[in-house]
């Protein structure tokens, strides 16, 4: 064999031993070894961004709709960063209002905004603006049955705050209702003999999954009462977050509404929305506040594309306080028949930007360089 062939041959072991030593080098890299894990574990299971950043602007926007407004008043909840067992699933870094507010105020136990206006009429409107930028981590509860224990292990104070009625129309009846001989008896078929807190909240979510739908028109204006869906058996995310709760507190495990909005990235917008906090005892001890969205099918899983508004402390006044967010005093003589002033609630994302970590039941992957991805703006 000539000298040069030998040369040639040697070159080309080389290489390929020197591809076999990077290959096995990457093997060793944390990014590699996530990036395999991730594939062994569970190619199925879903994955969320880690975290998310993102600028959002709220609109709310008072119409004379042809008439004489002669005062409006806007009274918004102002969002708070949000730390649950040490970890911080909302961030709030910064908040802008145009024009300036009018007053401002700590009401139970947050700062709530107002804007007041003065008389305006004809063709005319009037809006205020609020810029948030946010940063929002996600998070999933890897708990399960084993992971929790009896009810019994709730705590007294939020048996007191939660496990009762609230939201009463005045009348007797109630936004969440745990008396009503429905709901009880329901709440007794899906959940049975059942006392494990994890497992009660499961049997819930799972019955609603299967047996409430979500409605195929807009509903708009103030929620159902939970009997209210149980009987059409249709909600929209406050209606059946209302009837989670009303079933989870007639079995003994303290439920409540978190308020806010969803970014919905097929849409690349924002919109209202409504999902429980639970609490689940921990067989290691204690306990945590837990998210279930039943209407997008997330248990126990909180998505970095919400952002939370205001949580209830389960107090009715409070609950409708949030919910009523506009006030007028109008000359009804200046409308024509049926006519009033007209308001809107409106959402704008401005920026938004998803980390390229994502993580599933609780372990963190990376592909890739530490980037930001979707980011998207609009006027």
């Amino acid at each position: 064999m000539s000298q040069g062939r030998k040369r040639g041959q040697a070159a080309k072991v080389a290489a390929v031993v020197a591809v076999l030593v990077i290959v096995a080098f990457l093997l060793f890299t944390p990014t590699v070894q996530s990036f395999l894990r991730d594939l062994v574990a569970s190619p199925f299971n879903p994955r969320y961004p880690e975290s998310s950043t993102f600028t959002l602007q709220r609109s709310l926007t008072v119409d004379a709709n042809g008439g004489d407004i002669l005062g409006y008043n806007f009274d918004i909840s102002e969002p708070e960063t949000i730390v649950q067992n040490g970890f911080t699933l909302q961030n709030v870094t910064d908040i802008q209002y145009v024009p300036a507010v009018t007053s401002d105020e700590v009401r139970y136990g947050q700062r709530w905004v107002e804007w007041n206006g003065t008389a305006f009429g004809g063709n005319q409107e009037r809006t205020c603006v609020v810029t948030y930028e946010v940063m929002v981590k996600s998070k999933i509860w890897d708990i399960g049955k084993d992971g929790s224990r009896n009810i019994s292990y709730i705590p007294s104070y939020l048996r007191s705050q939660y496990i009762h009625n609230q939201w009463s129309n005045g009348y007797g009846e109630y936004k969440i209702n745990i008396t009503s001989p429905l709901i009880r008896s329901t709440a007794e078929q899906v959940v049975g003999n059942e006392t494990n807190g994890y497992q009660v909240l499961k049997s819930i979510y799972d019955w609603m999954t299967e047996n409430i739908r979500y409605p195929t028109t807009s509903t708009g204006g103030e929620p159902q009462s939970a009997v209210q869906t149980l009987l059409s058996k249709v909600g929209d995310c406050d209606d059946q977050s209302i009837l989670f709760c009303s079933l989870a507190r007639s079995a003994g495990v303290p439920a409540w509404l978190q308020m806010g909005a969803l970014y919905v990235e097929a849409e690349s917008s924002w919109g209202g929305h409504g999902w429980v906090q639970a609490y689940v005892p921990l067989a290691s001890g204690g306990g945590e506040n837990v998210t279930i969205d039943v209407v997008n099918k997330d248990f126990m899983v909180f998505k970095s594309n919400r952002f939370i508004d205001f949580t209830d402390d389960g107090n009715g006044t409070h609950l409708s306080d949030y919910y009523y967010t506009f006030s007028t005093t109008y000359d009804p003589t200046s409308y024509d028949d049926g006519k009033v002033p007209m308001y809107s609630d409106e959402y704008a994302s401005l920026g938004y930007m998803e980390s390229v970590k994502t993580i599933s039941r609780g372990n963190t992957y990376t592909i890739g360089p530490e980037l930001t991805l979707a980011c998207i703006f609009r006027q």
